[in-house]
């Protein structure tokens, strides 16, 4: 019962304070790739947190077996004299309808997310395949459009496109920048980061690490590929180009260069303080994710731990 309620007071800890702390961090802005893993990473730490909570109260062990055998039959015997008891019964049918709810509901929207985005890629795909063109110098599909905007298509085959209007206000420099952007969205695969993000936010629409979480990794994800364009490109050459295609519309469930907190983007391009994270710093970021991820596990374990060294080994 105790370590049921300390997972699930992790849970509410991290879905809320821990989702203020990163959400007010300035580290992100010179980090955004080790920041998208943070939300993740503590998206994915309270999901388990409360599915390690759920299974602790519906299952509340006395042993600890040496082998997997021994941990089912525990498991089972334990099951049936909780069963015994009204309580017992009510405790445990409790615990395993919230793991089944919490697993259920992130599969649903995770699924949904997905699936939506594949039907809104093949659909939009299709009209490209049908007005695009290939062009002659470049690895990239124009379509006319009076609208100036780039975007890329993930899946197969995977498409950088750019309409007629953004090629004529391009220069060679901010043509390479963009195409650097979108490739980089395509490599890194944040057409699925994002569908993740969204996921969650729809199965759980009330929690701040997921609905924060959601918008900050919109955001993150076009910062990670600004940062890739500026290894080949100077960051006067993507600020310009983002400026040029701010006001363009691209396709919904694309990923565009002009997308989101346009703003913001160009202020962190043009100040030179938005350098990379020393080394240590990054070193002690990932250490903090990895801890995050671990945490339902520690927190789970320490009493087994704890009454391992016992000559009885209960944990409730």
């Amino acid at each position: 019962m105790i370590v049921a309620f300390t997972l699930f007071g992790y849970a509410v800890l991290a879905a809320t304070g821990g989702a203020a702390l990163l959400r007010r961090a300035t580290w992100p802005l010179y980090a955004p790739r080790l920041a998208i893993a943070a939300w993740l990473a503590t998206g994915l730490s309270v999901l388990l947190a409360v599915f390690a909570g759920a299974l602790s109260l519906a299952v509340r062990l006395h042993f600890v077996g040496s082998t997997l055998a021994e941990l089912l039959q525990i498991c089972i015997t334990n099951l049936r004299s909780a069963y015994a008891t009204p309580g017992g019964a009510v405790l445990t049918s409790l615990g395993l309808a919230i793991a089944l709810f919490v697993s259920a509901r992130a599969a649903w929207g995770i699924g949904w997310a997905l699936h939506s985005s594949y039907r809104h890629r093949r659909r939009h795909g299709a009209l490209i395949d049908l007005l695009g063109r290939r062009h002659p110098d470049r690895d990239l599909v124009v379509i006319d459009h009076p609208g100036a905007a780039a975007f890329c298509l993930p899946g197969r085959p995977r498409r950088v496109v750019v309409t007629s209007s953004a090629l004529a206000l391009l220069t060679a420099d901010e043509l390479s920048a963009v195409l650097a952007h979108e490739r980089a969205h395509l490599h890194g695969r944040h057409h699925l980061i994002v569908a993740i993000a969204k996921g969650l936010r729809r199965s759980f629409p009330g929690l701040p690490i997921f609905v924060w979480g959601d918008d900050e990794i919109s955001r993150l994800v076009e910062m990670a590929a600004d940062d890739s364009a500026c290894r080949n490109s100077s960051p006067r050459s993507v600020a310009n180009a983002l400026m040029l295609l701010a006001g363009g519309r691209p396709p919904a469930a694309t990923l565009a260069l002009g997308g989101h907190s346009t703003e913001l983007r160009l202020r962190r391009l043009m100040d030179r303080r938005s350098a990379p994270l020393r080394s240590l710093t990054s070193v002690g970021l990932v250490g903090g994710i990895a801890i995050i991820l671990a945490a339902p596990a520690i927190l789970a374990l320490i009493p087994a731990m704890v009454a391992a060294g016992m000559e009885y080994c209960g944990l409730t």
